[in-house]
């Protein structure tokens, strides 16, 4: 398909039907099955702008389609467009200033999930990326600290402890008593 004359804001909604970043959901629902969608607008001097950009987001986003077409598979397809826009500070805030999106992927994310996406976020996109999750998520992964929960858990580790430390006192004062009994008798 050729751009026929679509203006930017035409081009944004194209490129919203293949990645939509609103939302997590609204990313995992975008349209998956299209793998050529060329809104091409290239300047006469070579240039990129503005336009350019909105139609590399639309190429990123329809060959995730193609490299999971083969297989059948737009779960998967969904999947990896997350984790390479939604995951990834650079690529979320130019789609985010192109869809008008100003909220934080992060916000979405359950925060007992939060430790396995931030390890995902530093496999797939390093320690820099990573750095900048946590920035990002830090205050979510401090509001689910249950600090009661955590004073017992560590109560309960010490009262492991005491009662190991017991039962070895007591092993020990039996052999010291089978020793004393031992004495006694050959005396």
């Amino acid at each position: 398909m050729s751009n026929q004359g679509i203006a930017a804001e035409g081009m944004k909604m194209c490129l919203k039907l293949v990645n939509d970043v609103s939302s997590i959901t609204a990313t995992l629902h975008s349209n998956h099955t299209l793998t050529s969608l060329d809104v091409e607008d290239m300047n006469p001097d070579g240039s990129l702008d503005a336009d350019d950009e909105i139609q590399r987001h639309i190429y990123e986003a329809t060959e995730i389609n193609s490299i999971y077409e083969g297989v059948s598979n737009p779960e998967a397809a969904g999947r990896e467009k997350l984790i390479q826009t939604q995951l990834h500070s650079e690529k979320r805030a130019a789609l985010c200033r192109l869809q008008g999106v100003d909220h934080s992927v992060f916000s979405e994310i359950d925060p007992l999930h939060l430790p396995a996406v931030l390890s995902l976020i530093g496999r797939r996109h390093g320690q820099g990326e990573l750095h900048l999750a946590l920035k990002s998520s830090i205050m979510t992964l401090f509001s689910m600290v249950n600090v009661r929960k955590c004073i017992q858990q560590q109560r309960a580790y010490h009262a492991a402890i005491v009662a190991e430390h017991r039962t070895k006192m007591e092993e020990l004062d039996a052999k010291l008593t089978s020793m004393d009994e031992a004495v006694e008798v050959n005396e």
